[in-house]
């Protein structure tokens, strides 16, 4: 097998005396612990070439608490800013999916470095993560001699969309995703409004007098991304809903910047910015209320408020089909 692997690294453009150098360098930094074939299988992965006969990588579905070693190729779905900690560290991390579901990497110290090649939408191989369970779920974080490779050659990964399940407000739970929710708009809260980076959505800030987004890693030229949030009842509960970026516009029947001008002048009247939200939405949008949504989404816990739905798309109703659900919990 040494061999198979020499002949894929001259493949990719290695000669042989670069090869035995990235050898001598791998030994010095694991001091003895991995024989020569293992570092060979190392070298091999940085440069994306899969080996016949190493460990089959797992699938999200199959991570649990306490695993070592965890190699996966994911997808990329969104990446997060670096944290500073005390002590000079830092971290940070990265949401992935594979056709099996979700789960969240952490990036420790000089991990985090990985950030300025990844952005999202990447397909990436993970060599060498740990899982653990997190405040939440099972999370993955980077082994000390960890590895990512950025779009491996010819690996990619497809995820599907899955038919959200339609649920009435009073049967929605922490936790539940692709769900769907039908009901009337009863209560306006506010609109708030923010500049934002048009590849991931997070705020930007301004660098040497520029836009900047520290999850891309680059200047962007800013949208106005506005966050829509309402009350809505089926008369089996009520709960509160965030429509955010495109999918508020479409409620409202406006773009962001246009949004952003008309709130702008009303928060210079106001003695704060709160209240012009407030003010904003109810005095601009008051003809909303009683109407009917159809809303797809999340439900997500707020621990000062209770349940919140994350709504990720608003639906056109069906008549036919809402008859037919109708009559179909009649039975």
């Amino acid at each position: 097998m040494r061999s198979d692997i020499i002949e894929k690294l001259v493949s990719v453009g290695l000669t042989e005396e670069e090869i035995r150098k990235k050898i001598d360098e791998k030994k010095k930094e694991v001091e003895g612990l991995l024989t020569e074939e293992g570092i060979l299988s190392i070298i091999a992965s940085e440069y994306g070439i899969t080996l016949e006969n190493e460990v089959e990588e797992l699938k999200i579905k199959d991570i649990v608490d306490g695993l070592k070693d965890v190699n996966i190729t994911a997808k990329v779905l969104a990446v997060y800013p670096v944290k500073e900690l005390e002590g000079n560290k830092k971290v940070a991390n990265i949401s992935i999916g594979d056709e099996t579901g979700r789960i969240r990497l952490t990036l420790w110290n000089e991990q985090c470095d990985y950030l300025s090649e990844i952005k999202r939408e990447d397909v990436i191989d993970i060599v060498g993560a740990i899982s653990k369970k997190g405040m939440k779920d099972t999370e993955l974080s980077l082994g000390y001699k960890g590895k990512i490779i950025v779009n491996p050659e010819g690996k990619k990964i497809t995820l599907e969309k899955k038919e959200p399940s339609r649920k009435s407000i009073n049967e929605l739970k922490k936790g539940d995703r692709y769900t769907e929710i039908r009901g009337t708009v009863v209560k306006l809260y506010r609109l708030r409004i923010y500049e934002g980076c048009p590849d991931c959505f997070r705020r930007v800030e301004f660098k040497d007098e520029k836009k900047y987004c520290n999850s891309c890693n680059k200047f962007v030229e800013s949208i106005y991304i506005p966050i829509c949030e309402i009350g809505v009842d089926d008369s089996t509960g009520y709960i509160k809903c965030i429509l955010f970026g495109n999918v508020a516009e479409e409620l409202l029947g406006k773009e962001g910047g246009e949004l952003y001008s008309s709130l702008a002048e009303l928060s210079k009247k106001t003695y704060s910015l709160k209240k012009a939200e407030e003010e904003f939405i109810f005095e601009n949008f008051y003809y909303l209320l009683g109407k009917e949504v159809l809303m797809s989404g999340r439900v997500e816990d707020n621990e000062f408020l209770g349940l919140e739905f994350r709504t990720y798309a608003l639906k056109k109703f069906d008549e036919l089909k809402e008859a037919y659900k109708i009559l179909g919990g009649m039975e």
